[in-house]
């Protein structure tokens, strides 16, 4: 019987807003087994995502999204710890190829909510900069557990970076609350942002 979603790799674009955060390692919630958050005096780095893929690649749909940059064998990588779609097809692909937690939400331009209520929203000014586009494809791994098993999947990310500032608003009472805990690093806006995800 044929799965409900497109077989990986999956090649997605579209245009990304993106915060690094660092946050008490205490506040983190519960990564795959054998994946170790990178600290620096007792913080980690995470990066929170609102994508709004389109049709330029093999489906469109908006999510959002909480990573946590972890250590896994000698290599770095990112773990997804929340991770929300308005897409059934994608969330039942994220987690039956590559473990990812992905769950249905409701957006409206840079704001999530689930039934229960918001989840967070976010305002991106662009800085009077021009966007730097990546020198070459950059490649990374993402960490998740799969039918009970760590396992670290491929990706590869391209497009223009251009430095933004960005307020978050993070519903007190949602999932995304242990974020309130952390304090924002710095912004950016992926423009023309194309990834190749999974192997």
């Amino acid at each position: 019987m044929s799965t409900p979603y497109p077989p990986q790799p999956w090649d997605l674009a579209g245009l990304g807003h993106l915060t690094t955060w660092s946050v008490p390692a205490e506040a983190l919630p519960v990564l795959p087994f054998s994946a170790r958050p990178v600290t620096v005096r007792g913080r980690a780095v995470v990066t929170t995502a609102f994508v709004a893929y389109s049709d330029a690649g093999q489906m469109a749909y908006d999510e959002l999204l909480a990573a946590v940059v972890v250590r896994h064998g000698r290599r770095v990588g990112l773990s997804i710890t929340d991770i929300w779609v308005d897409s059934e097809t994608s969330m039942l692909g994220g987690r039956g190829l590559w473990g990812i937690p992905k769950d249905l939400a409701t957006f409206d331009g840079l704001h999530a909510s689930v039934a229960g209520g918001p989840i967070a929203g976010a305002r991106f000014t662009a800085r009077r900069l021009p966007a730097v586009p990546l020198p070459v494809p950059v490649r990374g791994r993402v960490v998740q557990t799969l039918r009970e098993r760590t396992v670290a999947s491929p990706i590869r990310a391209s497009g223009r970076m251009r430095p933004a500032t960005a307020a978050w608003t993070i519903d007190e009472a949602g999932p995304l609350s242990w974020l309130r805990a952390g304090r924002p690093l710095a912004s950016f806006v992926a423009e023309d942002f194309a990834m190749r995800f999974g192997s």
